[in-house]
């Protein structure tokens, strides 16, 4: 049942992509685009759950930002709310992205909106399994912290976790290295189906 949870590719954005030279396009967008078009022979069709790339960047962006203020607020001031109240909500935000949806993320819905409505990029689709194993992870985290916080333990341990956290949401914003699809890569996790060998090559 978790193997299942964490390989099955409807989670995420449903879509028919096409893929072709190494990078994936929404079929809408690739029939529209002329030049794309007379590569057609050599595209494969992808039906699966995504999600966009350069979103989920901008969101750990976004996260990392938060984190650093909080963190230096409680750090520098002694004050532990703003760090208290920013671990929850980011507990809640993973929650929502694992078991909800990723179209209810306040933190992925304030990115698709700087990435597409500020800045006018096109999605950069990605497989969504491994994210929402890397997203777990941070459930955990933030859910550990939270609960130290609250509990008035604002010791080491609390701050250790942070910086984990913040660490994580650099590499995956600055770098675009996401250290838990990289754990679920060496868990060999496969995806409950997949057209072809569409899946492998996606992540």
């Amino acid at each position: 049942m978790i193997k299942s949870f964490f390989t099955s590719t409807t989670y995420g954005h449903t879509k028919e992509l096409i893929q072709y030279a190494d990078r994936v396009y929404d079929e809408k967008e690739f029939n529209e685009d002329v030049i794309l078009q007379t590569a057609a022979p050599l595209a494969s069709k992808l039906s699966m759950g995504v999600v966009d790339e350069r979103t989920v960047r901008a969101a750990a962006g976004i996260t990392m930002l938060g984190a650093i203020i909080v963190f230096c607020v409680a750090y520098f001031y002694g004050a532990f709310l703003p760090i208290t109240l920013f671990s929850t909500y980011s507990f809640i935000d993973f929650f929502l992205r694992v078991f909800v949806g990723v179209q209810y993320s306040p933190s992925l819905y304030i990115g698709r909106f700087i990435i597409r409505n500020l800045l006018g990029q096109q999605p950069d689709w990605v497989s969504a399994i491994p994210k929402r194993f890397a997203w777990s992870i941070g459930i955990i985290l933030t859910g550990t912290v939270t609960l130290l916080f609250w509990s008035g333990n604002n010791g080491l341990t609390s701050q250790l976790i942070c910086l984990v956290c913040v660490l994580f949401t650099w590499m995956e914003s600055t770098l675009g290295y996401c250290a838990g699809c990289h754990i679920y890569k060496l868990l060999k996790l496969e995806p409950e189906r997949c057209q072809g060998d569409s899946c492998s090559r996606i992540l």
